[in-house]
């Protein structure tokens, strides 16, 4: 029976640590909870900081870029053709990697470099940039294609003249491409809406293209009105945070408004993400609580130990009893107190006089300490002594007292007198539970500071991981891992300008990068470009700074330089790392790179003059032939601006005839007789005069102009045989050089087809001239146009031949009829070093391999006759004729 109160006692005492743990930590999680809602809203404006900065970053790149075009002499001067603004254009759209460019009239009538017409007049974007307001649109649907796009605009000024507006277009797509990589946890996710709520940038495209808007279609779309409020608090502040119900579900949020637009970028995270880590610390606090009541009982049980021991020592101070500290109580069979010690009186505040004989025990017992009392008057009906039973009593005041008793059988007495002996230990339980509030204290404490320190940790961790990925998107090219230009302006500004030092800017382009990518895929561009990136990277020094302005230009800043020397060495030694080819999967690809270099402070005072000045070095590093490095000097701007001025004129030229084509014969050695002529285009200006072809047939590449320019060149030459062959000279044929770029024309053998049917001429009649450059640029691609034309009956001379690669190992490869020697190499005939043979040797192997030999630029007799000697084909040069106009030209036919 005792055993059982005893037990039934522990029972109660954990259940009610279970009840009072549980409170507290009631209290605790939601502390916590009130604290990390706090922190993870602070966490996620500054990461809607960070993510409208990187965007931010991005629209003012692109913004600059259209601003700089917008301020180039040819595009700001009134007096400058339309279609030479447009041919521009789309050579600045293909260097900067923009799909299109649009250029407007003071009206708003548009022209994009794809050659569509259009009016923009209504639109927003145009209506601030003729106000002379730089600036980026909400996104609209295009005109174009039907795209969701978003657009940057800026005015054109002539002096102080607004003259119409540059513009150019970016898919809303590149939005949600840099939100995808801005989320918190798995279930996180950015979004960026526009001036009026609509979603211009998420994860699910579906909200972008429907142009879904929260704030005026909540109740359509079936979300929460927290939803709504939320937005609409987003419109009238800078940053901030809040929280609303998604899917059942409350989430937190922070949004940012971009810079220099309308526009924020929010940024969210729903609760059972939030608090998956405070959720477990509070199961971690469940099983403390249990551990807690597992110590609790052992004590109960080691004080049992203890009560015991106390038995024992009770009947060893039996004698001294009444000098002890005890409660004596002496009573009858049915509990009337009979006896009261002193130590009782001083304990519980009665007199023995008042309850001898007229008070019971029951009467002054604790109401919670029946069932003790219940024990003890079973054992004293039954006779039977009691050791450590627990029985609190009522002092006078009321007040408990916690006393442990024995039950003592008094001998002699016939059970009718029996003495219970109490030691007060109210002390002592009240320290048993100033120790277990205290544990308890204690253990919440270090739970709480747990799991703040947990949770705190976490945040700092992943936010830090967020850190640095929105950094790298902002100051970092994502597909070289080389810095951009931001970046390497931000160095430049920080490390060079304004301080005593010397810095040079190199600015590198790859050759007929374009090609590759038409050829290959912009797949294995991209790989392409990995790998020249790669390639930089393991060429510069510590102290440089290595980047990439975007499609296939890159750039080096070298700071604190010795002397140009070094430079030089520098520069040398990348066009020396581009020399092998570059290996992708099983394609080999061959491809230079031309770079321009410029001074700091001699050449510009800040980065963007810098840059420019670089950028007008390269283009003079790739008209020098490429694979080479140039300087920037004063009259290289003078260079260009005349280029410009020539390229201006060259369309006007064609449209006005200017253009004209003379023929020079070629004569058979065998026979004396003409057996062919090569057409060579001239020019001659009203505004600058006699062109050389050297001047114009590199801009007309470099334009494009050299696709409709060579068309027409085709059509003269051939109308110019069909004449000859209508007189009745039928063994006479054309001579017509063919550029690269007309080459890489996807249509240039339907063209060539094309012009031969139009004139009725048999296609042996026409012999296109290409120089070795050509063939070794795309080798693969050019074998396999060059095999096409042969198959139709065209003739294929290789020109030129010695002055670029001349390798022997290839040429018995190359599908050619005609080998024509360069002028060089007839000059050498009558020296006496050791290149006055090659001609006769060249002459030689070409024979063997089966191919026709034709000397050009003989201008004497001596030399004549050495070719006579190793029995060169055909000839000529100015020993027999200079190039003449075809009237002219006619008449030495005999």
């Amino acid at each position: 029976m005792r055993r059982n109160l005893r037990t039934r006692a522990i029972l109660i005492s954990s259940i009610a640590i279970m009840i009072f743990s549980t409170a507290i930590g009631a209290f605790i999680y939601y502390f916590a909870s009130n604290t990390i809602v706090e922190n993870i809203s602070e966490s996620l404006t500054e990461i809607a900081l960070l993510g409208s900065k990187a965007v931010g970053s991005s629209l003012k790149g692109s913004l600059e870029v259209i601003e700089t075009i917008a301020a180039e002499e040819l595009i700001k001067d009134p007096n400058a053709s339309p279609e030479d603004k447009i041919k521009s254009l789309i050579n600045e759209a293909k260097r900067k990697g923009f799909a299109r460019i649009s250029i407007t009239d003071i009206l708003g009538n548009a022209v994009t470099t794809d050659g569509i017409k259009l009016y923009v007049g209504d639109r927003e974007y145009f209506k601030l940039a003729i106000k002379g307001i730089k600036n980026i649109s909400d996104p609209v649907t295009s005109r174009v294609d039907g795209k969701l796009i978003i657009t940057f605009a800026v005015p054109i000024v002539n002096g102080e003249e607004i003259i119409g507006v540059l513009y150019s277009t970016q898919d809303v797509e590149v939005l949600s491409k840099i939100t995808d990589g801005i989320k918190l946890g798995p279930r996180g996710r950015s979004y960026i809406i526009d001036s009026m709520g609509t979603t211009i940038a998420h994860e699910r495209r579906d909200q972008v293209s429907n142009k879904v808007n929260i704030i005026l279609d909540w109740e359509k779309l079936g979300f929460d009105e927290s939803i709504h409020d939320f937005f609409i608090d987003m419109q009238k502040n800078e940053k901030g945070a809040g929280q609303y119900i998604f899917d059942g579900q409350k989430t937190y949020a922070g949004y940012a408004r971009i810079p220099d637009t309308h526009w924020y970028f929010g940024i969210s995270a729903p609760k059972a993400q939030v608090f998956k880590s405070i959720d477990q610390i509070y199961f971690f606090v469940g099983f403390l609580l249990l551990l807690i009541i597992i110590i609790f009982s052992a004590a109960q049980f080691y004080i049992r130990i203890l009560r015991k021991n106390l038995e024992t020592e009770k009947s060893i101070a039996a004698a001294a009893i009444d000098a002890a500290n005890l409660i004596i109580i002496g009573m009858g069979r049915e509990g009337t107190i009979f006896e009261f010690n002193r130590y009782a009186e001083i304990k519980l505040g009665y007199n023995k006089e008042d309850i001898a004989g007229g008070l019971k025990l029951e009467d002054i017992i604790n109401p919670d300490a029946a069932p003790s009392y219940d024990k003890l008057m079973e054992h004293i009906k039954n006779g039977k002594s009691l050791n450590s039973l627990e029985l609190s009593l009522k002092n006078k005041t009321g007040d408990n007292l916690y006393l442990l008793w024995n039950l003592n059988l008094m001998p002699g007495y016939e059970d009718e007198y029996f003495e219970i002996v109490g030691m007060d230990i109210s002390e002592r339980i009240k320290i048993e539970k100033d120790l277990i509030e205290s544990h308890e204290e204690l253990t919440s404490l270090y739970e709480e500071l747990y799991a703040s320190e947990e949770t705190l940790r976490e945040q700092y961790e992943e936010l830090s991981e967020k850190e640095k990925s929105i950094h790298k998107l902002a100051y970092y090219d994502p597909l070289t891992g080389l810095s951009n230009r931001i970046n390497l302006e931000a160095g430049f500004n920080s490390s060079v300008l304004n301080k005593d030092i010397k810095a040079a800017l190199l600015y590198m382009d790859l050759d007929n990068f374009k090609f590759v990518n038409d050829t290959f895929g912009h797949s294995l561009g991209d790989e392409l470009l990995v790998r020249v990136g790669e390639n930089i990277k393991e060429t510069v020094k510590e102290g440089y700074i290595a980047a990439r302005l975007g499609g296939d230009e890159f750039m080096i800043l070298i700071t604190d330089y010795e002397d140009l020397h070094e430079i030089e060495l520098f520069a040398d030694r990348l066009l020396k790392n581009f020399e092998p080819n570059f290996h992708i999967g099983n394609t080999s690809i061959n491809i230079s790179t031309s770079i321009g270099i410029a001074l700091y402070p001699d050449n510009g005072s800040d980065f963007k003059e810098l840059l420019k000045c670089a950028d007008i070095a390269m283009y003079a590093a790739k008209e020098a032939g490429r694979r080479n490095y140039v300087f920037f000097d004063k009259n290289m701007n003078d260079s260009i601006v005349r280029k410009m001025k020539i390229q201006n004129s060259m369309k006007k030229a064609m449209e006005n005839n200017e253009f004209s084509l003379h023929y020079q014969p070629q004569y058979e050695i065998a026979s004396n007789r003409i057996r062919a002529f090569e057409a060579l285009l001239r020019w001659n200006s009203p505004e600058h005069g006699f062109v050389s072809p050297a001047d114009f047939i590199g801009i007309a590449e470099s334009s494009g102009l050299i696709v409709p320019l060579g068309e027409w060149v085709l059509n003269e030459a051939c109308d110019f045989i069909r004449h000859v062959i209508d007189m009745g000279h039928e063994n006479i044929s054309i001579s017509v050089n063919v550029s690269v770029i007309q080459l890489m024309q996807e249509d240039f053998l339907s063209m060539v087809d094309g012009v031969l049917k139009n004139k009725g001429l048999k296609p042996s009649y026409l012999e296109l001239e290409i120089t070795e450059s050509v063939l070794i640029e795309n080798i693969d691609l050019n074998m396999k146009k060059i095999k096409e034309l042969r198959e139709l009956g065209v003739k294929i001379s290789l020109d030129d031949f010695g002055t670029g690669y001349s390798s022997l190992t290839y040429l018995r490869e190359l599908p050619i009829d005609v080998l024509k020697i360069d002028k060089s190499f007839i000059d050498n005939i009558l020296s006496t070093g050791e290149k006055s043979g090659l001609a006769g040797s060249i002459i030689s192997l070409a024979h063997d391999l089966g191919l026709e030999v034709v000397a050009e630029g003989v201008e004497n007799e001596e030399q004549l006759k050495y070719l006579e000697w190793y029995n060169c084909d055909v000839v000529q040069g100015y020993l027999f004729s200079k190039p003449l106009p075809g009237e002219k030209a006619i008449k030495l036919i005999p």
